[in-house]
């Protein structure tokens, strides 16, 4: 039998070896080695004090047979241990970093829960409902576009679960495959190809470098746009898109860019270091709102809001209603605009003027689209 195809097995190392083992794995885990390598740096150890010319062949079987069961104990203990054959040349042994004795999570049930309901924001909602073709499919929504990080967050949590006890294992997979809560963080469209565009962004973040790109605008028969002096400040995720909240120098002004009409290409960092300390202003506006509306408690999609009066007031067909007069914080004009727009005519905008002027422009052409 080949040396280093020891298979066979050996209790747990009294006192007087640990200290041994313990210092092979130091050995290991800080280099690429050959056993005699081993033996040199160990001799003391591995009883092989006299060079390897003057070793007797029982001795040089003594250290072998004890390297290999000491590899054979740290390989149940749970190290990676690589070896490296190349022709004509002794085998060359390290520990794989990271590898080791695996550590047991004590989670309570409630912590699994929490646990398999984190796997399912990210899994494919309709993966178990394709295991058994001859039960009718599960009521989950269609499978959602790719989000970024799936694999990432799904292989650390399957690595969590992995060493659960056997009972707490089960209980998550059960939850896995038939939840009673959907709750599924999707995108609007395909962002696993701009992964790598997040990435590079968030590096420059890091480095406090600007960064430039060609950026595709909402119409894609228009040709791109490039951006330059663009000072990157963070990256948001909203209503199913990832954005780069970025200062433009151009325009001397915050914009929400796109991540996936970012020509991922084109992106480089500059030499240019960001101004660390600019901070992006919020608009302050009020707006009417039916009171009907804000009898749960006001929409969390503002900065701040806080209630300023409650009106009573006739509306077109001469009921009476109540309503009240928001006072509002947010970053985004556009985005003020589109939420108004959700509360149709329950909601009116009063000040500041030029958005007040701004959703009446966007009424006007909406008006227009149903006119006879």
């Amino acid at each position: 039998m080949a040396v280093d195809d020891y298979s066979g097995r050996e209790s747990f190392p009294t006192h007087g070896n640990v200290e041994r083992i313990f210092r092979l794995l130091q050995f290991l885990l800080a280099n690429e080695c050959t056993r005699y390598d081993v033996f040199d740096h160990l001799a003391s150890y591995y009883k092989t004090n006299s060079p390897a010319s003057q070793q007797s062949s029982s001795s040089s079987r003594s250290a072998d047979k004890l390297f290999e069961r000491d590899l054979h104990f740290l390989k149940e203990q749970g190290f990676e241990i690589q070896k490296v054959r190349k022709r004509n040349q002794p085998v060359r042994y390290h520990i794989e970093r990271g590898s080791g004795p695996g550590t047991t999570f004590l989670f309570t049930e409630q912590e699994v829960d929490s646990l398999a309901l984190l796997y399912n924001m990210f899994a494919d909602p309709a993966r178990f409902s394709k295991d058994d073709p001859s039960l009718p499919p599960l009521p989950f929504p269609s499978a959602s576009q790719e989000h970024p990080f799936t694999q990432d967050i799904l292989t650390l949590i399957e690595k969590f679960v992995s060493t659960l006890p056997p009972e707490q294992r089960q209980h998550f997979e059960r939850w896995v495959q038939k939840p009673y809560l959907y709750f599924h963080l999707s995108t609007v469209v395909d962002y696993l190809p701009h992964r790598v565009t997040i990435d590079s962004i968030i590096q420059a973040i890091s480095h406090r470098q600007q960064i430039a790109f060609d950026y595709m605008p909402a119409q894609g028969q228009q040709d791109v746009v490039p951006h330059a002096q663009i000072d990157p400040y963070y990256i948001i995720y909203m209503e199913g898109h990832f954005y780069l909240i970025a200062y433009n120098h151009k325009v001397s002004s915050f914009l929400e860019y796109r991540i996936d009409r970012i020509e991922g290409k084109t992106l480089k960092e500059q030499p240019t270091m960001i101004d660390s300390q600019r901070r992006r202003h919020p608009l302050e506006f009020r707006f009417w709102l039916d009171a009907s509306l804000s009898k749960q408690g006001l929409s969390q999609r503002w900065l701040t809001q806080t209630i300023e009066e409650e009106q009573t007031y006739q509306d077109p067909r001469g009921q009476e209603r109540k309503r009240v007069l928001v006072h509002a914080t947010a970053y985004s004009e556009w985005r003020v605009l589109q939420q108004i727009l959700k509360y149709g005519e329950k909601a009116e905008i009063i000040d500041p003027p030029h958005l007040r002027a701004r959703m009446k422009r966007v009424i006007q052409q909406m008006s227009s689209l149903y006119a006879e």
